[in-house]
């Protein structure tokens, strides 16, 4: 009865390892893919993970209580708070303003003082701002933005890995070291490689990576679009004298400079190879090509831009409510008639001119991803019409109808009061229009001084960064320096999900023993090629993994692994754990690990080959000198 039980027991516990090793690889599989948003696949691993029986709720649902994800919160709290001071709007255009002349000391000092400003607040709420004033100057001065984003971009990840609050990767690898009983990082004990890292990498992009990146120049607002492909789509007109002329894609492209890539009738894709067919009326034509010349021909007679079915019905009332003025001005006297006439033309003229383009970038934040413009009705939801989109790898659907991927750019047109409401979304990066957010210049100094509280009571041990860092946000909520509703809305759920979820796959993997496994075999290979083989194996497997997912999803998914590792192995763990820190940081030869590289992706006219042309040699320099200096400051005898 015993050796029944016992085997009852041991295939349970297989059926529970190996239930856990699939919902790994499909989580993993969910965010490579980007068929759904990165919090929701999190979201989807937990519910799996609870259906198998592999974890309670209570162990399922820790992640979200976990100290990592609340220090994580409560940081982007104090970032907002910042943000809202304006400060970082007034040093991005007055520091940087005077040096666009130069590209090379452009590009160093914005470097510079991104990294520092990194090092303490939120990188993507620093590189948010300071897109739009690098565009600006580089419209002014003829600089190439693609030489500059990138730079700009990485160099908030370097401020980032050298303070304990600068990244959530930090703060993730320590929250999870003060879980298991061990030290953790003081505020600035990471900047002792971090910084070196830092002025490595520096160098490297200074005087060769940015060589590396194209020379373009900045859009301006009738420019949008011009340099790269859209995906964008036309419909023939009942009256089209487009109707019967024989469908020729070789015309579309030497003629119009535009590529068709494809024709819909009546739902149905219709085909262009075998004998070619005649357009006709109500045929969709998607058509790729830079937007001036899909406007261009948008322009000529019969054809006309795709719009939504409420845009449509809004344009035409508007006409209707024309007829009807004109109407009712037969029976009201000629004077009254000419100036109501007039009134409606002059307001019809104006809501015209008002409209605007705008670039917009999805970010991996938006909850929008993996839904299409039509299931959101993004033109009644935002007021805003999205002409066209563009994606790294092209597309092939209609706009309307593709799922939406992190790093799409959009051609939107509205007006400056709808292009401003969609720069203050969360998940959008509006590009060139900046949002009119309330900023309180005056709580500056308050504010300063709450941030500097916390940096300072956690360098000196006198509280952990999670106690400080969630007083300082009640100081800012009840000194008014950010409302709570404002404070709330700093806090990036996605991330929170995120981090809840890859949590809970760790918590799986340690109680199933799949991490006691993987530290046994790891014991096995140490007593033939010793620890430091060990430390490199998961550098290299942190800057492999968070170049396709999240990087602090890495070191969550990772970092029990590296304990138990260092407990069988008996080496240090805190050296594990940091090298995992900075691999997941030193990720830069694509552009999926970090959201500030999806937000500059399309503002900077970059292709996915110019992030791996200056992000592989940028991983090895940085590699190199990180795997140098860990053994140095965390040896890895155990302590």
């Amino acid at each position: 009865m015993e050796t029944s039980f016992l085997v009852s027991a041991l295939s349970i516990s297989g059926l529970k390892v190996l239930a856990t090793l699939l919902i790994l690889a499909g989580t993993i599989y969910g965010f490579v893919s980007e068929k759904v948003s990165p919090d929701v696949v999190a979201l989807l691993a937990i519910l799996a993970l609870l259906l198998t029986g592999v974890l309670r709720p209570d162990e399922a649902f820790s992640g979200f209580s976990h100290p990592a994800t609340v220090s994580v919160a409560a940081v982007l709290v104090l970032s907002s708070a910042i943000e809202r001071t304006g400060v970082l709007s007034v040093v991005a255009r007055r520091v940087l303003a005077p040096l666009g002349r130069s590209e090379f000391l452009l590009t160093a000092i914005i470097m510079i003082v991104i990294a520092t400003l990194s090092a303490f607040i939120n990188n993507t709420a620093a590189v948010a701002i300071f897109i739009p004033v690098v565009l600006e100057i580089c419209r002014q001065t003829g600089a190439s933005p693609g030489r500059v984003l990138m730079p700009m971009s990485h160099a908030a990840t370097f401020g980032g890995m050298c303070t304990l609050i600068g990244t959530s990767t930090n703060l993730v690898a320590h929250e999870f070291a003060r879980n298991q009983g061990l030290p953790g990082f003081s505020m600035f004990e990471l900047g002792k490689v971090g910084l070196p890292m830092a002025l490595g990498g520096f160098a490297y992009i200074l005087f060769v990576g940015r060589w590396f990146l194209p020379r373009n120049k900045a859009a301006t607002p009738e420019t949008i679009g011009q340099a790269d492909p859209y995906l964008s789509e036309l419909i023939v007109m009942s009256d089209s004298p487009w109707i019967g002329r024989v469908v020729n894609p070789e015309k579309f492209r030497l003629d119009l400079d535009v590529e068709l890539v494809g024709l819909v009738r009546d739902g149905q894709v219709v085909g262009l190879e075998e004998q070619p067919p005649h357009f006709a009326a109500g045929d969709s034509l998607r058509v790729r090509g830079a937007l001036d010349k899909v406007l261009a021909l948008a322009a000529s007679d019969g054809l006309e831009l795709h719009r939504p079915e409420d845009r449509k019905r809004e344009e035409v009332a508007t006409q209707s409510d024309v007829s009807a003025d004109a109407e009712a001005s037969e029976t009201e006297p000629a004077s009254a008639d000419k100036t109501k006439l007039a009134e409606t033309k002059v307001v019809a003229e104006q809501s015209a001119s008002q409209l605007r383009l705008a670039e917009v970038v999805v970010l991996i934040t938006s909850g929008l991803i993996g839904r299409t413009l039509k299931q959101i009705r993004f033109a009644e939801r935002f007021d805003a019409v999205v002409l066209a989109l563009r994606r790294r790898g092209g597309v092939s659907e209609r706009p309307s109808t593709t799922p939406l991927h992190a790093g799409d750019v959009l051609v939107v047109e509205g007006s400056p009061e709808s292009l401003t409401a969609l720069a203050e979304t969360r998940g959008f990066l509006v590009v060139g229009t900046l949002a009119s957010v309330k900023q309180r210049p005056h709580l500056l100094l308050i504010t300063t001084l709450v941030l500097l509280g916390v940096v300072g009571i956690v360098a000196v041990g006198i509280l952990p960064i999670v106690t400080a860092a969630v007083a300082g946000c009640a100081v800012l909520m009840l000194t008014g320096c950010l409302p709570p509703r404002e404070a709330y809305q700093a806090i990036d759920l996605s991330l929170v999900f995120l981090l809840a979820g890859t949590l809970a796959l760790g918590t799986a993997l340690e109680k199933t023993g799949i991490t006691t496994m993987l530290a046994n075999g790891l014991t096995a290979m140490t007593g033939v090629t010793g620890p430091y083989v060990v430390l490199v194996c998961f550098f290299l497997v942190a800057v492999g993994v968070s170049e396709l997912m999240s990087n602090s999803g890495t070191v969550a998914l990772l970092a029990p692994v590296a304990v138990s590792s260092a407990a069988q192995m008996g080496i240090n763990p805190m050296a594990l754990l940091a090298a995992i820190a900075f691999g997941a940081s030193a990720s830069f030869a694509m552009p999926m690990g970090y959201q500030t590289s999806l937000m500059i992706y399309g503002p900077g006219g970059y292709r996915f080959k110019d992030f791996v042309r200056m992000g592989i040699a940028l991983d090895l320099l940085l590699a190199a000198l990180a795997l140098w200096l860990i053994p140095q400051f965390w040896p890895l005898t155990a302590q």
